[in-house]
Parts: C-alpha cells; structure tokens; sequence
C-alpha cells in the first residue's frame, strides 16, 4: 500500500472522525475481516471501495460541503505528481 491508501491511514483518519470500523466497511459492502486485512497491510482496498471510503470521511469532515466541492479536491489529489 501506498501513503494514501495504508492501513494506518485510514484507521488514524476513521478514529478522527469518529466513523465506526463497522459503518465504513459495511459502506464498502465488504467483511470486518478484509477490512482487517487492509488496516494490517494484508490486502489494500479497490479504487472504487478507497474512493467511497474518501467520500464517507469527506462528507462526515465537511458535512455542508458540495459534492462539487469534493469532486475538485478529489481532482487536485489525482493531479499531484509524485516523484
């Protein structure tokens, strides 16, 4: 996994913001044990499930943002070249 995506990530933003484990992969449609495999490095999540998770965070961190407002910054993390 890369920065974006680890598991430590993702368990440190979720914590943050107060997301149970439970209501974020049940949002993903997947079980607490592949969850469990992304927290612990095992497996990393698809594009689609990671960017739903980014949308669940987004929205519980800015909940009267437009979903035009999530869309740019979502852009803006794609356009970042990393060396």
């Amino acid at each position: 996994m890369n920065i974006l995506t680890s598991g430590l990530t993702l368990e440190q933003t979720r914590k943050a913001l107060g997301i149970s484990q439970k209501d974020l992969y049940q949002a993903v449609n997947v079980s607490r044990a592949t969850y469990h495999n992304w927290v612990v490095g095992k497996s990393e999540p698809s594009a689609s499930q990671f960017f739903t998770m980014l949308q669940i965070c987004w929205h519980k961190q800015n909940p009267h943002s437009s979903p035009q407002k999530f869309n740019q910054q979502v852009n803006k993390l794609i356009s970042l070249q990393v060396d």
